[in-house]
């Protein structure tokens, strides 16, 4: 597991980051992702995680759109 640095992290911050990791719900796939975000310079880190979220939240407005408009049609 990544190292959490004391002067850079909050506590509240550090018992979340243990809490979603040892959360039995919590993907494998957040876990990794979490965990090598961690590892990473945490502008960076946060930068893409911006953009990933950005076109995830994207991507799904434009599902659900359409099924939407799927729905309508029919």
């Amino acid at each position: 597991m990544a190292e959490l640095e004391p002067a850079t992290d909050t506590p509240d911050v550090t018992i979340e980051v243990i809490a979603l990791l040892a959360n039995p719900a919590t993907s494998y796939w957040l876990r990794d992702a979490l965990v090598s975000a961690l590892d990473r310079d945490p502008f960076d880190a946060e930068r893409d995680a911006l953009a990933l979220s950005t076109i995830l939240t994207r991507n799904l407005d434009a599902l659900v759109a359409r099924h939407f408009l799927d729905r309508a049609e029919t």
